[in-house]
């Protein structure tokens, strides 16, 4: 590349001033670049999360039923699906008047808040005292003031509708434990995690005789370890109507079965055996003292002892037979008395 020189540098920027030179247009970047800070804590979702969003249908659900039994107001309690965010963004949805509520998850389970939008708490607190005509956005303008000992013992029981739906909706993916720790008024004083933390927002939606929503954020370590199953469809639920395998097992055990026990073989001649008399004593290949084999429907299955109780014949039941090769193992079994028809 040659080298301009002084008189042809010159030439250049008066042609660049007069716009005769076009400047050189910058490189365009090749797909889309986005940055990414390798030391941050941050964790992504990525896609949606259909088990969670189905929990969440079924808290609201029972919220919703809970609620309009509790208030006799005609509610109802919608989910709306949910989100990932940093505790710090969760923190400025907590200004005053928002009632806050801090949650236990159970043990080694974390902390979780609740927090009701500005009119609803004061709503759901006239309408369970016995007020019934307080709306939410008359209430949402009053100042915010501190709650009294009743109000927030009311308070408390309105969130154990929130809290035992938790428990029962998440049973078969966490064993949760919610239970409300406390409410407060400052959000600074609602802290469960760093402000980096990441947590799942869930939404509830309040409607009918009074609107709103409550807020559900749960710290998404407590729920890390089932990530996959969140973001995995449903399973369908494996409970089921009891009744009839119940009274099917009742019908079962109502089935007669014979039951029967060889003391011992003996192998004689036919000609012998048409000689027997009354009397004649028959010598079996067992001793007095060995074990004998209970049969059950003509199979195996129990080892005993021959015994005489209340001047009847009779086996101790033992324990079971050791399995032969593909068939189950049995079961060790109390001794029980089985008692045999008299022979001879």
């Amino acid at each position: 590349m040659a080298t301009l020189n002084t008189d042809e540098v010159n030439a250049l920027m008066d042609a660049i001033k007069e716009g005769r030179v076009n400047e050189p247009a910058a490189p365009q970047a090749r797909g889309n670049v986005t940055p990414y800070d390798l030391t941050s804590r941050d964790r992504i979702i990525r896609g949606q999360m259909p088990t969670l969003d189905a929990i969440n249908e079924q808290i609201a659900s029972m919220v919703g039923t809970g609620l309009a039994g509790r208030t006799r107001l005609n509610l109802k309690v919608s989910s709306t699906p949910a989100t990932l965010l940093k505790l710090v963004d969760f923190n400025a949805l907590l200004a005053p008047p928002t009632i806050v509520g801090v949650m236990s998850l159970g043990a080694s389970s974390g902390l979780a808040l609740a927090a009701m939008e500005p009119g609803l708490g004061e709503t759901l607190l006239a309408a369970a005292l016995g007020d019934r005509k307080a709306r939410a956005e008359e209430s949402a303008g009053e100042p915010r003031r501190e709650l009294t000992s009743v109000e927030r013992l009311v308070l408390k029981r309105l969130l154990t509708l929130l809290t035992d739906a938790m428990t029962r909706a998440w049973a078969p993916v966490l064993p949760f434990k919610p239970e409300v720790l406390r409410f407060e008024s400052d959000p600074r004083l609602a802290i469960i995690g760093p402000p980096n933390e990441a947590a799942i927002l869930s939404t509830f939606e309040v409607s009918g005789a009074m609107t709103g929503r409550i807020q559900l954020a749960i710290p998404f370590a407590a729920v890390e370890p089932v990530k996959k199953m969140l973001s995995s469809p449903p399973r369908v639920s494996s409970g089921g109507d009891t009744r009839f395998t119940r009274r099917l097992a009742e019908e079962l055990e109502q089935i007669p079965v014979e039951m029967s026990v060889q003391l011992g073989r003996t192998t004689i001649a036919l000609s012998k055996v048409l000689d027997l008399a009354v009397g004649e004593v028959l010598t079996l290949d067992t001793d007095e003292g060995a074990p004998v084999t209970a049969c059950i429907e003509g199979r195996p299955k129990l080892l005993g002892q021959p015994r005489v109780l209340g001047g009847s014949h009779a086996v101790v039941l033992d324990e079971g037979l050791r399995p032969t090769e593909g068939e189950r193992p049995h079961r060790p079994r109390p001794s029980i008395a089985a008692p045999l028809p008299d022979a001879a």
